[in-house]
């Protein structure tokens, strides 16, 4: 008994491969303090946040980013007695955080706005808890 080996070697052109990627929208938004606190108060005006201003920080995001209040909720908070850069209507108040570098992760101005608020006469007493929500929005897609 005897084998046979036989080899062969063969080669095939390289190919031509093209290459294409969409690069989305990357937004990220720090929002600070967590908490605003305006400790023990009484009835009355333009108390300052213990631990204010609320800062607006879209560092690492690759977009101009728009924060908007879409709403307050919880009492005495929600009926206008929360004023942010003293304008008693906070919900529609926005800031834009334009990109600086366009085209690559962009370096912002962080934005702020400083929370005051007013206490309504007979007000209950208690420990009163709200939320502001925001809508972040970055620019329209083309």
């Amino acid at each position: 008994m005897f084998g046979v080996l036989v080899s062969m070697s063969s080669s095939v052109l390289a190919v031509d491969q093209g290459l294409e990627v969409t690069i989305g929208q990357d937004i990220h938004l720090l929002i600070t303090p967590d908490t605003v606190d305006f400790g023990t108060r009484v009835p009355g005006t333009g108390y300052s946040a213990l631990n204010g201003p609320i800062t607006f920080d879209a560092t690492g995001s690759n977009v101009d980013v728009t924060v908007t209040v879409s709403a307050v909720t919880g009492f005495p908070f929600d009926s206008a007695t929360l004023l942010l850069d003293g304008d008693s209507t906070p919900v529609g108040k926005s800031w834009l955080l334009p990109c600086k570098t366009p085209l690559t992760v962009c370096t912002y101005d962080v934005a702020s706005t400083v929370p005051t608020l007013d206490i309504p006469a007979g007000a209950s007493q208690g420990n009163h808890v709200g939320t502001i929500t925001y809508t972040v929005t970055g620019p329209t897609p083309l």
